[in-house]
């Protein structure tokens, strides 16, 4: 709304394609000469902007009230509560409810959705002491990681084996990478295998052989910690291969930083002992600001072999992958420890660490890669 040629309220919407109420108080303005002012400066994709029913009221519009929920309600207050997803099939959601034991408790379930056809489902309240797994956790996943996608096999190959390659990107921010003119890359190509585990039949990934590109390695037979971050002389670069065995003892989490530089710059890869997870954390991973999903920690359920978890691993100029010895779990993710588009030299260090508690690193071998940068 423009008032002497100055805008004095605005307005945008939810990128839904739905109208919605949305309110100005207007009271310091009234008497004076307005305008209101339609703007779509919008200039790439396809899209349109929709206004209607421009009201003056004593009261404000209240906004659409769409909610459909189940509430947990103790002492009168909503404590926790889920919601589906626009589905018909039902699935699990979880509480940790460890904070509200011995209190009175309510389920509540709500639909305040007046507009359309709908319904909500509810089924199978249940107390237990872990948390039921949703069908997105229960999945096996090809890659645990976020970006690879589009996959495709080749056979034929010389040894008869199936190869996979996949898009290194991710569609919730794969127009926003901070990379040009590119985005993003293939994954290292994969050789493909099927093994049976605990009786049943398994997909196994494991990368083909860089030996070709190893130009110098680092190894270390056992490497202590407890609670404690030690730096490893590897000497690696940007580009690097490892193979290592990560036992926690007693600690909860135990790893690798990779890609570490100045200010805390690092993706940070280990195992989880509360949940018995491999996990990538690529947080302070660099320059993480270009989406709000892109800074993310990405995990996998795995089960250690005589109390301890070898991975190996793969490190590029923009990218990690995360291979457990079995080739079971794979994690792909992107990162971008970078001031141009060519890898920043300061953000090449190694570490080791441990949280929680002791922690062994054992067998960790490192080989520097050819790099195809100048």
């Amino acid at each position: 709304m423009l008032i002497g040629g100055k805008v004095v309220a605005s307005a945008t919407g939810t990128d839904s394609g739905e109208l919605d109420w949305t309110n100005w108080d207007v009271s310091a303005y009234a008497g004076q000469q307005a305008q209101i002012q339609v703007v779509d400066s919008a200039t790439g994709g396809w899209g349109h902007l929709m206004v209607g029913d421009i009201v003056f009221s004593d009261q404000k519009a209240a906004p659409k009230d769409d909610q459909t929920s189940v509430n947990l309600v103790v002492d009168g207050q909503v404590v926790r509560s889920a919601t589906g997803s626009d589905s018909e099939s039902l699935d699990w959601a979880s509480w940790d409810l460890h904070d509200l034991v011995g209190k009175q408790a309510q389920i509540q379930i709500v639909d305040h959705d007046s507009g359309g056809w709908g319904h909500i489902l509810a089924d199978d309240f249940t107390a237990a002491d872990a948390p039921a797994q949703s069908v997105i956790q229960r999945a096996h996943w090809i890659d645990y990681g976020p970006d690879f996608y589009a996959s495709s096999t080749f056979n034929d190959t010389p040894d008869g084996s199936r190869i996979m390659i996949g898009w290194m990107n991710n569609w919730q921010y794969g127009q926003e990478i901070p990379t040009s003119p590119w985005r993003s890359a293939d994954s290292l190509p994969r050789r493909l295998s099927l093994t049976t585990i605990d009786g049943k039949v398994q997909l196994a990934q494991q990368p083909i052989s860089l030996t070709s590109l190893r130009r110098s390695q680092y190894s270390t037979s056992a490497l202590q910690l407890d609670s404690n971050t030690v730096p490893v002389p590897a000497n690696a670069g940007p580009e690097f291969e490892a193979q290592v065995s990560l036992n926690p003892h007693g600690a909860s989490q135990v790893g690798l930083d990779v890609r570490t530089g100045a200010g805390g710059r690092r993706t940070r890869i280990g195992y989880d002992a509360g949940t018995g997870r491999l996990f990538v954390d690529r947080t302070a991973s660099g320059d993480v600001g270009f989406d709000p999903t892109f800074p993310s920690v990405e995990s996998a359920p795995v089960t250690l072999t005589n109390g301890a978890l070898a991975l190996h691993i793969l490190v590029d100029a923009s990218s990690v992958e995360v291979y457990t010895a079995d080739g079971t779990r794979v994690l792909t993710t992107q990162i971008f420890p970078t001031i141009q588009i060519f890898p920043d030299p300061a953000s090449t260090g190694l570490d080791v660490f441990a949280t929680g508690g002791r922690a062994t690193v054992a067998g960790l071998h490192v080989w520097k890669l050819a790099s195809i940068w100048p």
